[in-house]
């Protein structure tokens, strides 16, 4: 650091701002890194937020996954799923390729003596759990007649 003798009045002034503030920025990144650590859960390795629509999740992908379900062209999500590295199937949501490098979920399906495989990248699942959700409590129950399972 120069001397403060050889420095002008407004230089002074920026150069003990500035220190001041890589001071604080330090200070909170120690604080950020102590929480990450009390925080940190064991997740599955794979589970990396990549591919898929990530960045769509609460505009058009959701509208369209909730269009399919009303119309019976998807299931809904299944709540037992597996995951693991991308085997290069194709997603149900964005119907993408599903690459190695991405994590790929599994979903199976089994009603009527049929058993159906389906995949989705991480943050397609995301999106078609939450249509799946909002499907169910928007549509009538069977034995109340009603929105929400609410007597009519």
């Amino acid at each position: 650091m120069p001397s403060m003798k050889t420095m002008t009045p407004v230089a002074i002034a920026w150069t003990e701002s500035s220190w001041k503030l890589v001071a604080r920025t330090q200070a909170l990144l120690e604080e950020t890194r102590s929480l990450i650590v009390l925080n940190r859960r064991l997740l599955n390795p794979w589970w990396s937020l990549s591919g898929s629509s990530d960045d769509d999740a609460q505009g058009e992908r959701l509208l369209s996954v909730l269009a399919r379900l009303e119309r019976g062209t998807l299931v809904p999500a299944p709540h037992e799923l597996r995951a693991g590295k991308g085997t290069g199937q194709t997603c149900i949501v964005c119907t993408k390729t599903i690459h190695s490098d991405e994590v790929e979920n599994e979903a199976v399906v089994r009603g009527g003596g049929v058993t159906v495989t389906f995949w989705a990248h991480f943050g397609c699942l995301n999106v078609w759990l939450r249509a799946t959700w909002l499907y169910e409590t928007r549509r009538p129950s069977p034995t109340t007649n009603s929105m929400n399972g609410h007597p009519a």
